[in-house]
This record gives structure tokens, C-alpha cells and sequence, in this order.
């Protein structure tokens, strides 16, 4: 077993055992035991265009974690966001691309969340248009949500 798997396996249980997400009802969890390809969901933050709604998003690792943040992290939830791709769910974040082995996988939820409160315009890829967040948010996010987790990795989204 990798380091990374390891490690991963700590965060998880860490997780379980304490309540670091409830304050944004994020959830996460490894995809059938794979450590390297997780899920989970946040709720959106209050006061802006995806309150109340659900947000599920995918994370993949490799074996190289923590020393090397995840290889991609993609919004499942269709979003109309700023620094969310509306073609495959891709998340620019600085967090990202910045990464630290210090960081943690909670973080990286809180990052998410903090991301929809606050976009970063430096790295959009699309212009801020808080009335078509909305449209998206009630249309996809305050819906029930159900993915097949072993398809949804290539599968996108049209507007």
C-alpha cells in the first residue's frame, strides 16, 4: 500500500470520527474503497446565488498524496460559477495549484465552499452572471442528485 493510500485512509477516519465539514454539510467519502477517487457534497453558502442548494463534487489523488494535491477536482452538480468549467465540471482554484503537504482533504472541501462564497475573477472561466447561478442553482442544485459514481468521472454537462 502507497503512502498516499495511507495517508488518505487516516484522513477518512479522522473524518468519520469528527464533525470538520458539518458546518458547511460537507461530506465526503472514498468511491467504493478506491482512496485515489473520492466524492462528497457541500451545501451552498447562505447569502449568495447557490444558497440551499446541494453541490457534489469528485476528487482524484495518486499515490504521491500528499506531497502532491489532488490531479483533479470536478463541481457533478451543474453550476453557473466564474471558476467552474460549464463543459466537464473542471474547478480552477488556486488551492490547487498552490498545494502544500500540509494541506488536507477538509480542506480541500472548505476550499470548494469558499470558492462559491467567494469567486476568484483572476482565473474565470465564465462572466459573472449572479441571475444564471440562480437559474442553475434551483434548476440542478435543489434537486435530488443521484450519480452513477462509476460513470459520472467523463460525463459533462450543456447549457
Amino acid at each position: 500500500m502507497s503512502t498516499g493510500v495511507k495517508k488518505l485512509q487516516e484522513e477518512y477516519i479522522f473524518l468519520r470520527k469528527n464533525s470538520v465539514l458539518s458546518s458547511i454539510g460537507g461530506y465526503v467519502r472514498p468511491v467504493q474503497n478506491d482512496f485515489l477517487h473520492w466524492y462528497g457534497s457541500i451545501n451552498g453558502p447562505k447569502n449568495t446565488p447557490y444558497a440551499n442548494g446541494t453541490y457534489v463534487f469528485e476528487m482524484k489523488f495518486t499515490n504521491d498524496y500528499p506531497n502532491k494535491g489532488p490531479i483533479d477536482v470536478r463541481m457533478k452538480t451543474p453550476t453557473y460559477h466564474e471558476n467552474i468549467s460549464n463543459s466537464n465540471g473542471h474547478i480552477c482554484a488556486s488551492y490547487f495549484s498552490s498545494w502544500q503537504n500540509t494541506y488536507d482533504i477538509a480542506g480541500i472541501v472548505h476550499a470548494i465552499f469558499e470558492l462559491l462564497n467567494y469567486p476568484n475573477p483572476s482565473s474565470s472561466y465564465n462572466a459573472t452572471n449572479k441571475q444564471k447561478a440562480h437559474e442553475f442553482n434551483w434548476r440542478y442544485a435543489m434537486k435530488s442528485q443521484k450519480y452513477d459514481l462509476s460513470k459520472c468521472w467523463d460525463q459533462g454537462w450543456t447549457l
